[in-house]
């Protein structure tokens, strides 16, 4: 099937003088047009053009189609390597959503046995009714794991949809920083309080000019990780600061160390921490690469800053004062392509 012909604007006449052509032969038909074909290992271009040079110079022409048929190799490598960040990014995707998908099974059958709504054919909603009267604070720790689950894919879909698209869809507005921050917050607050981590925010109105929903990735993303890697038993403070230029959102919590040698590699993708790793806490290696890539998108900037006389050890694991800064602009800033951060 390799030879077969798909579809083919060429006339009848020109398909018969192509097949009686050899490999790198040419032939100009009635003076007004040339046609010729080359092979390789790669592959096969078959060439026509009605230029005066290439109707007039076979060897002009036949030096033109052969500089296209060597670079076969060099397009094919490109075609190669799209097609590869294509399917990994795929990849990613359908594996990080069917865990999330898993996960929220997990959580209704821990609630609600399977075995039990499968055993009643009748009755099963009177059940689960029943059941969540009888375990308020369970069902209701359920419906919050269940709505991080949903938020964390709804993440998902918009980072494969506004990263590695080329012409992402941008809804930029004012937003009230502060309220956006508490509808990402709410979905980790047990998070926090099972490792008896204590939340302080300011109270502000702030506003900023950004993208909702990009936005709300990258705090999904940065929320996500403080709530992994902050010390139990510690404080984690989020302040706000304003100034003509826009709004800076600081976050300060004790957290895992970051090596010196590691500060300038956490934005790079596939790159996990040594103490996350040793420790198994080591994600995919793409929430600090993602935030500042969204943030950068949205004309904002983020930075991180490790105070190292903090350093205490904890159970073998290290700890010390991180800080991260989002800055977000208080007005419209030139529009940002995608392609300069990705």
């Amino acid at each position: 099937m390799d030879d077969a012909c798909v579809a083919t604007t060429l006339l009848d006449a020109d398909q018969s003088i192509l097949s009686g052509l050899a490999s790198e032969s040419t032939l100009s038909v009635s003076g007004k047009y040339r046609i010729g074909k080359m092979s390789n290992q790669l592959g096969t271009i078959i060439a026509i053009s009605n230029e005066k040079d290439f109707v007039c110079s076979s060897q002009k022409f036949k030096n033109t189609a052969r500089c296209i048929l060597n670079s076969l190799a060099y397009t094919q490598n490109v075609i190669d390597l799209q097609r590869s960040i294509t399917n990994k990014n795929t990849a990613r995707l359908i594996h990080n959503l069917t865990s999330l998908n898993a996960h929220n099974i997990q959580e209704v059958y821990s609630l609600i046995p399977q075995e039990e709504i499968s055993g009643k054919i009748k009755g099963h909603v009177e059940y689960v009714k029943q059941t969540v009267i009888e375990h308020p604070i369970d069902a209701a720790n359920v419906l919050l794991r269940i709505a991080k689950n949903n938020a964390a894919m709804k993440a998902e879909f918009s980072v494969f949809k506004k990263l590695f698209n080329p012409h992402p869809e941008m809804h930029p507005s004012q937003h009230v920083v502060h309220k956006v921050l508490l509808n990402v917050l709410y979905l980790f607050f047990s998070d926090f309080t099972d490792k008896n981590v204590d939340i302080k925010i300011d109270r502000s109105d702030a506003k900023a000019y950004f993208d909702y929903e990009s936005i709300h990735v990258a705090l999904y993303h940065l929320i996500d990780n403080a709530a992994k890697y902050t010390k139990p038993s510690s404080t984690f403070d989020i302040k706000f600061d304003t100034n003509s230029v826009g709004v800076a959102i600081v976050f300060r919590m004790k957290s895992v160390r970051i090596l010196e040698t590691e500060i300038n590699r956490i934005y790079e993708e596939g790159f996990s921490g040594s103490i996350p790793t040793k420790i198994g806490k080591a994600g995919n290696g793409i929430g600090m690469g993602i935030i500042r890539t969204i943030i950068q998108i949205n004309g904002g900037s983020v930075n991180l800053k490790s105070d190292h006389s903090t350093r205490e050890n904890d159970f073998g694991i290290d700890f010390e004062i991180n800080e991260i800064v989002i800055e977000l602009p208080a007005q419209p800033r030139r529009n940002n392509r995608l392609s300069d951060f990705v």
